[in-house]
């Protein structure tokens, strides 16, 4: 993974570092508030209520049994979208339940704004840039999805956050079974090759670290150009924690 940083808070510096990088437009984007955080989907954060079998199928009960209990005590107010082992997964991480997905944008201000709208926090942020291998398709249509590294899964428009925040989701293989579940990040093989010039290839997957002190100047930045709550979270929830978050709080 290639490690930039951004010196400004210059959001045309920002988009340069992006274009500047093999198939920069093209990659997707994630924003975490702490550049210190790992690239791990939700349900490898939890801890495993499973023992007794590989780590893996450990993670993959618990992930089923989170999901089947959100369709069941969910079910007065889910959306009417076709079942299956993806859609299941997406609508149930769309809403807060932990699975193996990870939350994407096709958007670099949406990510940028995710990465840094926390202004009552003092360390770096960060953007990550993912070209994934396996392109854009279901896995359930693939023989053997654990081929590839990483592939990216257009959501089906379940409410209009969906639209507004640009959302993809990516899926990505366990590992070996028995061991931990290795971050993203720290996977050497992750990212698309991408050429660079003649006989030279890259990775098409960086980070780019926003330092602490132009995390307010860039989230200013945003807010003015609309990247905020109220619009990538259409709703009344998005409207009142567009107007607490304007407030000065003591």
């Amino acid at each position: 993974m290639k490690q930039l940083r951004l010196q400004t808070h210059s959001l045309a510096e920002y988009f340069s570092i992006i274009e500047a990088q093999p198939a920069g437009g093209r990659h997707l984007f994630r924003g975490q508030a702490n550049a210190a955080w790992p690239l791990v989907p939700s349900i490898y954060r939890t801890h495993s209520i499973f023992v007794g079998r590989p780590a893996e199928q450990n993670y993959e009960s618990q992930e089923w049994v989170g999901i089947h209990r959100f369709f069941d005590e969910g079910l007065p107010y889910l959306p009417n979208l076709k079942r299956g082992p993806i859609n299941d997964r997406i609508l149930a991480q769309h809403f807060g339940v932990p699975t193996r997905l990870l939350d994407w944008t096709y958007d670099p201000l949406v990510a940028l704004f995710f990465a840094v709208e926390d202004r009552r926090v003092s360390f770096d942020a960060a953007v990550f840039m993912l070209l994934p291998d396996g392109g854009n398709m279901n896995p359930e249509h693939i023989r053997n999805a654990n081929t590839y590294k990483a592939i990216a899964i257009d959501p089906p428009a379940i409410d209009r956050r969906i639209p507004a925040q640009k959302s993809v989701f990516t899926w990505h293989p366990y590992g070996p079974p028995n061991e931990p579940f290795v971050p993203i990040d720290q996977r050497p093989d992750m990212g698309n090759q991408v050429s660079n010039g003649p006989g030279h290839s890259e990775r098409g997957f960086a980070k780019i670290t926003i330092p602490s002190a132009i995390r307010p100047l860039l989230r200013g930045q945003l807010m003015q150009m609309g990247i905020d709550r109220r619009n990538l979270f259409p709703g009344l929830d998005g409207v009142g924690a567009f107007i607490a978050d304007s407030a000065i709080w003591t």
